[in-house]
């Protein structure tokens, strides 16, 4: 099986992907698509029965309506999958062999900014040819790829890609995340704001770590990203786990930020940005901690023991003192009269 696969950043939002499989000779004499939100799977189409099955109970009549033309674009003759075909196989000295077609076509959106998007390719269980919005070029997997990416670097084959994407993945994105009825019925509950953490960790060698962590958030949309003095920038080496579940069903997500030697080590910050935060949520790494040496804290008791001994006999000679009388004579007699 291909491996199709997406570059996606710290970002979390709704991703809408889109798989087709096709087989024949020298033209689709089969071919099943399926469409998948967020690693679910949503809806499917096949050449057979020529009917559109949705598999999520919560996904809305009305999506159900507009879907009827989704398997449009995949029978004009103009569909990419059609010209691999013609260029890339019908000359092959096995072209009277079946071949299995794996196309791919995924993008994600957050509100009404379109995130990424990514197109591949894979012929008989390899990778082919992909392209994505990092790489604006065509990456060629395979020799026979070769005639179909001088086509789809055309202006011709740029303006189908541009429209096919804007259209049937972007628009029905947009489609989805507006008629579908996650809110009615339990689906998308409540909004929940996320819990922040940013610890800190120092290396023996000087290097330093801080992890980020968003927790017990809801929905699933959300970015965490690394500033220094209020600055987008690359300070160090950063990583990310990926927004993975919670046991209540609620989202977790976590960057980290490695920094080398010597590394200032201030002005840092987690900013975290969610459809809960009005603003975006600022937090300050922590500074790192001063540990005293044991016989430097042992010295620093000892003194305070000292002190607070020289003023304890300090005071009990004052006790003393006060308590003690002075014997005046006046008058023949012998009176008692207290120091002053």
């Amino acid at each position: 099986e291909a491996q199709l696969g997406f570059w996606r950043p710290h970002i979390s939002t709704p991703m809408r992907e889109c798989q087709f499989t096709a087989g024949g000779k020298t033209s689709l004499l089969d071919y099943t698509i399926l469409h998948v939100i967020d690693d679910m799977d949503v809806c499917s189409y096949d050449k057979h029965n020529k009917q559109v099955v949705v598999k999520e109970s919560w996904m809305s009549l009305h999506f159900l309506q507009c879907a009827t033309w989704l398997p449009l674009p995949y029978q004009r003759h103009s569909h990419p999958s059609h010209t691999l075909y013609s260029n890339g196989y019908q000359t092959r000295p096995d072209s009277h062999h079946n071949h299995t077609l794996q196309f791919f076509m995924g993008c994600e959106v957050d509100n009404d900014i379109d995130i990424g998007h990514s197109i591949q390719f894979a012929m008989d269980g390899e990778d082919f040819m992909k392209i994505d919005d990092q790489n604006d070029d065509w990456t060629v997997m395979k020799p026979e790829a070769e005639p179909f990416k001088s086509l789809a670097e055309s202006n011709f084959g740029s303006k189908i890609r541009d429209k096919a994407m804007k259209k049937f993945c972007f628009h029905m994105m947009r489609k989805i995340l507006q008629y579908s009825s996650m809110k009615e019925n339990g689906k998308f509950p409540v909004l929940l704001g996320p819990g922040v953490t940013v610890p800190r960790h120092d290396a023996p060698d000087g290097r330093v770590m801080f992890n980020c962590t968003a927790t017990g958030f809801y929905p699933r949309s959300i970015q965490l990203h690394w500033e220094k003095d209020g600055q987008l920038g690359v300070w160090g080496q950063e990583s990310s786990s990926g927004t993975l579940p919670n046991a209540d069903s609620t989202l977790y997500l976590q960057i980290s930020l490695e920094l080398p030697p010597g590394d200032s080590e201030t002005d840092y910050t987690c900013v975290v940005e969610h459809r809960t935060l009005q603003t975006p949520a600022v937090y300050p790494v922590p500074e790192k901690t001063t540990v005293q040496r044991p016989w430097v804290m042992t010295l620093s008791v000892l003194t305070v023991i000292v002190r607070v001994l020289s003023c304890a006999e300090a005071f009990i000679t004052w006790k003393k003192k006060k308590k003690t009388g002075i014997r005046v004579m006046r008058g023949g007699k012998t009176n008692s009269a207290r120091a002053r």
